[in-house]
This record gives structure tokens, sequence and C-alpha cells, in this order.
């Protein structure tokens, strides 16, 4: 027992000294951890500030795909109670335990600020890769900061996949170096796992499962004995197989499973949601110059000559660099780069509606940032491929698409420079010739420079001009998205959730409430849109969306609706979803039987009578309660279940005239009543009584003989813009009361 103090405290030694030498050999990792922890809480401090939607109908898809992993306990992605086809869950996974027995808001706010500890983790792969490439822990403490100090981080404010998958993307793309530079299966099972990783964190990395060969193959191609170049490609294609046994098995199985989907005429269909962009004709009209185009932002957001040295070096590498890891990673990056330019011009070009996505490109900053920091690093880095960059970015700044915006462009990030560009070169071809002649000049500086100045000192004068260029970016592009309102119409840093909120503080989070969008305004589709957006973003008992006639969805087709009908004769409901209902107050075009429990700003919330069934129900007019043109609509009022004599109803009815009309001429005639009148811009509103007979109904005939045009129907956005209709005078209200009598 004497020896007992002895043997703890030896043992005490070797733990401390294990320790010790455990934080020296990681002290660069533990580093960049802590380089992360800070980034994270200055960009947790700013995203935290958001408190509203600001893309929409993205948020909502993603923020309902957390709430429905919460409630169903289910990983697989559901929306209105109903599975679809969406790739991209790594990112609702992460967000669902902040929804679980929470109110939104809340949920919301937690969101926001994990976004900025996710999205800057980007700093740890990158500085890992900087280390594997430049093995200079200085300069890849650089890169690490610089890959958070971007302008497209501003996308952490918004409830998006950018958020995890831009980490995701770097850690994949450093799983996929090791993969290159070593003979070990671990490595290529890691690329394996990375890769799946990437495209559940977004469905647009697929196309690095095609990416990836290439790259091996030209990694390889290069370090192929000199001989003719087929047998050099034959050479390097049994060594790509050779030291990747464990990749080539995994890609035999991929290949079978894509013939065996392409037989089914399925292929496109593995991507879910994102299906229809394997469609079509994939090199549309221009692909060649807007190839080139998509370059410009991505070069302006790194503050130009960052870009022009990084792409410079890559391709410098690639032609004469021996060293494995540098070789390896200019053949990762270049393949890369092409790879994503090409998807998302192919993209741009079919689906972007004459805008550019650079948020969809933005993941290869960190890549150039490495390369960046390679050529800084590197003494005998030849001076001519600058002049090919230099050229390949002024040609795409000549092709760029110069738009002011008076937001924060989600789409485009660096776009917020459009407008100083602008008022510079004073037209869209000034702008463009400015930049043009500002890298050109940039360019020949450097250049020069090396001479002048020398490398070492020329080097430090790049890296301060990556480090001041674009942290005051990413600083001005958080101003723009703060200094205006969102695209809700609201600042997006005021809390405005509790005006929204309020079914899920009536019921709780965890209830089943079924909306039933109807337009709310006059004249408008995309504000009656929002209103209903509101109410289910801010509200996680909305589960299901109802909608009558295929109108007023308001949503894609990822937000699966609830097809909904009536007997004719009954009034009876073909499906019944939920008790509870969300319904206008100005609804026009049937009442579900049942009791309000509460109501606001226009919205009821009632708990129904199961199954489903109309008390009253309109035929013959709009869907948004405007008369037809020399038709006769009809309000037709449904017996009571167990009702047996024949029985008044009173029906009190509010109609209104077209704006800018004198007013007009309308008649609403039941079995009981007969009312004639004319009406304006303020309604006019009479109860009708009408016999309802047992077991049957009895209707009400609305009619306007005059008409005139009116806006568009606004049952779409198609309908409402597409054409003007013609329509006699609104109902714009319709309520039953409860007291009856015999007739």
């Amino acid at each position: 027992m004497e020896g007992a103090p002895a043997t703890t405290s030896g043992a005490r030694e070797r733990r401390g000294s294990l320790w010790q030498s455990f934080l020296a050999a990681r002290r660069y990792e533990i580093g960049a951890a802590g380089l992360w922890l800070v980034l994270a809480t200055v960009l947790a401090g700013l995203t935290s500030q958001v408190a509203d939607w600001y893309v929409m109908t993205d948020e909502l898809l993603y923020e309902r795909l957390a709430i429905s992993i919460a409630h169903l306990h289910s990983p697989l992605p559901h929306i209105h109670g109903e599975l679809i086809g969406n790739v991209n869950q790594l990112y609702p996974l992460l967000l669902a335990p902040l929804f679980h027995n929470t109110l939104v808001p809340s949920g919301v706010h937690d969101a926001h600020v994990l976004n900025g500890f996710v999205m800057s983790s980007a700093a740890v792969p990158a500085f890992l890769l900087a280390r594997r490439v430049t093995e200079s822990a200085r300069l890849s403490y650089v890169v690490a900061a610089l890959s958070v100090c971007i302008p497209w981080i501003a996308l952490s404010s918004f409830l998006m996949t950018e958020v995890v998958a831009y980490p995701v993307f770097v850690w994949t793309a450093l799983a996929l170096h090791d993969a290159l530079v070593s003979r070990r299966a671990r490595y290529d099972v890691v690329a394996l796992v990375a890769l799946g990783v990437a495209i559940l964190a977004r469905t647009q990395f697929a196309v690095l499962l095609v990416a990836l060969p290439f790259a091996l193959l030209i990694h390889e191609l290069a370090f192929a004995p000199r001989v003719s170049l087929r047998r050099r490609v034959v050479a390097a294609g049994r060594e790509v197989v050779a030291r990747h046994r464990v990749l080539a098995v995994a890609y035999v199985c991929l290949v079978l499973a894509a013939l065996a989907l392409l037989v089914a005429g399925r292929l496109s269909s593995a991507l879910g949601t994102y299906s229809t962009t394997a469609e079509g004709n994939l090199f549309p009209h221009g692909m060649a110059h807007s190839l080139v185009e998509h370059l410009a932002p991505i070069g302006l957001g790194m503050g130009i000559l960052p870009f022009v040295v990084g792409i410079a070096w890559l391709g410098t590498a690639l032609v004469r660099s021996r060293d494995r890891a540098q070789h390896a990673f200019a053949a990762l990056s270049i393949v890369a780069v092409v790879a994503l330019l090409f998807e998302v011009t192919s993209y741009d070009l079919r689906f972007g509606q004459g805008r550019m996505h650079d948020r969809y490109l933005f993941y290869v900053v960190p890549l150039v940032l490495v390369a960046f920091a390679a050529a800084v690093r590197d003494r005998n880095w030849s001076r001519w491929p600058l002049f090919v960059s230099v050229g390949l970015l002024a040609m795409a700044f000549a092709y760029l698409p110069v738009i002011r915006y008076d937001k924060f462009n989600v789409d485009s990030p660096v776009a917020f420079l459009n407008g100083p560009l602008l008022d510079v070169g004073g037209s869209v071809n000034g702008a463009r010739l400015v930049l043009a002649f500002a890298t050109i000049v940039l360019g020949l500086v450097l250049v020069l420079a090396t001479v002048v100045l020398g490398r070492r000192r020329t080097a430090v004068v790049l890296l301060g001009i990556a480090a001041l260029a674009m942290p005051v970016e990413a600083g001005l592009a958080f101003n723009r998205l703060f200094t205006a309102d969102g695209t809700s119409g609201r600042p997006l840093t005021v809390d405005q959730s509790v005006v929204f909120d309020w079914i899920d503080r009536k019921l709780g989070p965890g209830a089943k409430v079924t909306m039933i969008p109807y337009p709310l305004l006059y004249g408008t589709y995309w504000g009656n849109t929002a209103y209903w957006w509101n109410v289910e973003f801010w509200n996680a008992s909305i589960q299901r969306a109802a909608v009558y006639e295929g109108a007023f969805t308001g949503t894609p087709h990822t937000f699966p609706t609830t097809s909904l009908s009536f007997d004719g004769t009954s009034g009876r409901a073909n499906v019944s979803p939920s008790e509870y209902v969300a319904q206008a107050t100005a609804e026009t075009r049937f009442a579900l039987a049942g009791n309000v429990v509460d109501d606001d700003r226009g919205l009821a919330l009632v708990r129904t009578e199961m199954p489903w069934r109309a008390e009253w129900l309109v035929l013959g007019l709009y869907r948004d309660g405007w008369t037809v043109p020399k038709v006769v609509g009809r309000i037709r009022v449904f017996a009571a279940p167990g009702q047996t004599s024949p029985t008044m109803r009173f029906l009190t009815v509010s109609v209104r005239g077209p704006q800018g009309q004198p007013p007009r001429d309308f008649q609403l005639l039941s079995n009981a009543s007969d009312w004639r009148a004319s009406a304006g811009v303020q309604p006019a509103s009479k109860q009708l009584p009408v016999c309802v007979p047992a077991h049957g109904f009895a209707d009400v005939r609305v009619s306007a003989p005059r008409y005139s045009p009116i806006y568009g129907d606004p049952r779409s956005d198609a309908s409402f813009s597409s054409y003007a209709r013609s329509g006699g005078v609104l109902v714009t209200g319709i309520a039953l009361a409860d007291e009856t009598r015999p007739c």
C-alpha cells in the first residue's frame, strides 16, 4: 500500500504528458477550431438579428420539412402529410430538434443562430485542405478566415440548404483530395461517404460523382509513362483502377443502377424534386459565352486579384507540378469548377428566367482561395498564366448583366455592387468596361509589382488586398440585407411573428389544422399569396392545405394539397383532413359547418363538424366572388343534419361594385325574398330569408346585368397576369345566421 501514492502520481504524470503531446501535435487544428468559433460567434451575432423570412417558398419548404421530422419522428421528407421526392434532407434534419414542441418564432431564431455556426464551419476543412496543399499554417489560417469572409456568407441569414451545403462541399473536397493522393482503401470509403453526404446536403452535388473519375484520370495521366497519348490514357486508367479498387467497384454499381433507371425511363427521378433539371437539352443556345459570364460574379466577390491569381496557379499546377498533393488538388479543383460551372450555366439558361444564380456556384471559392495561397507561397510560379486568367475574367465582365436591385439579391449576393458600378460607368456597357479595364490594370500592376518589389513583398500586398476586399464585401452584403425591407415587405430585423403565430398559441404547435387559402385583398395576387405564406410559416400546427377547384395554391408542386369538393345536393365534403380549419373570414365559395374558435386579421380558426360538410356553397360565380357576365350565380344553402321540416334560414350577403365605375345594379332572389339594389365601392349588405326544405337545399340567385373589365383571376399567377376578366359585382361576404324558424 505504501507504493500506491507514487503509482497514482506517475499515472497522472503520464496522462498529463499524453495530453500535452496531443495538444502539441494538434495545435494547428486546435487553432483552426478556435478561429472557427470566433468567426462563428461574429456571424451568429449577425444572423440572430434576422426575424423574418426572405426567400419564398424555399425557406417555407425547409422549415416545413424540419417540423415534419420533429412531429413524425421520421427522417423522410414529408410535406402536408405526404412523402415528397426531396433529396436535400441534411439541413432539415439539422433543424428538426429546434422545432420540437416549441413555437415557430423560437425555432426560427435558434435556426438563424445555428446557421452562423454551421456555415462558418467551412473554415475548418478549408484550413486542412490549405495545409495539405501549401504546407503553411499561416497561409492556411488566412484561407480559413477568408472562406467565411465572403459576400455569399450572408446566405446564412436564411433557412436554406446553402447553409450546410457550403461546409459539406469543402469537407467533400478534402475527402476527395485525400482519395486522389492516397492508395489506401479507407480514403476511398471516406470519399464515397462524403459524396453521399454532399448529395444529401444539396442535390446539385451529384455532379461530383461524374467529376471524380475525370479528376482521378487527369491526376494519374500526369504521372503516367511518357509514351503515346492513347497508351498514356490506358495506363492512367489502369492505375486509377489499381489504386482505387473500392471506388472502381462502387462506380460499377452506380453505372449499373443508372442504366437500369435509364431503361425504365426514370433516371432523372433519382434527383427527386430537381428531376426536371436533368431533362431536355443540357446544352442550350448561348452556352459558350454564358459559361464565361458565370465566372464574373465569383471573380468580383473575391476582389478580382485573388481569383485571377488562384485560377492562374491552378492551370500552372495542372500542367507543371510534380508534387502529387498539389497536382491532385489542381486536377480536382479544375474539374469541380468546370462541372459546377456547366451545371449552373445550363440551369440558368433553361430555368433561370434571365437571372444569374451564383449562389449555386460560390462553393468553389475556398478551392480558389487555397490555390491563391499556394501561388503566394510558390516562389517559382510563372507570371505568364496571369495573362490568361486576367483575359478570362475581363471577358467574363464584358458579358456580365449589371442590373440594379433595390433589395439584397439572394440569387446573386454580389449584385449589391451593381448600383455603384452603374453610377460609375453611367450604363450597363460602361459598368462592364470599368470592370474589364480594372481587371486588366490590376493584372498588369501585379506583374510589374513582382518585378519591382519582388515576389515576397508582392505576396504580402496580395494577402493584404484579399484580407481587406473580401471582408468589406461581406460587410456590405449584410448592410444591404439589413437596411432594405425584405421580400415580405417588412424590415428583416423586426420581429412581427406575434402577429401571425396566434393559431399555435391558441391550440399549441402539436395541433393539426388545415388551411384553405383564399384572396383577402382585391386586385393583387402576390399580396394574397404572401398572406398565406405567413399563416403557414409561423404556425407549426398548419399541417394540411386544402384547395377547392384547384384555385389559390400559392406554392409549387413540392407542397402537396388536398383536393376539396362538395356534394351538390347535401353539401358533404369528399375529405375531412382535420378537426380545425384556418379559413378566410371573407370566404365566398363555401362555409364549413362548425364553430369559430377565434379570428384575427381576416382569418378565422374554425372547429368543424366531422365529417366536413358545407352549410352553403356558391355556384356560377368566379372563384373570388365576382359575378360572371350573363351568368346567374347561386348561393346554395343546405339543410342541417336531422332537419325534418322546412326551415327559414337567414343569409347576410355583402356586395360591392368595381373600382372607377358608377354604382352598379344587382339582384339577389330567394324563395322568400327579393333584394334589388345598387353597389359602388362601398359594399351594400342585407340579411335575406331563405326557406330550406328538409333533406335538401334552397338557392339564392345572384345576378348583375351590367359588367366591365376587371383585374385578372387570382386563382394562380398565370391566370392573374395572363388576361383581364369582365365582371359585374363582387360578393365580398356571406354569413349564415344560427337563428332559425319554421317556414
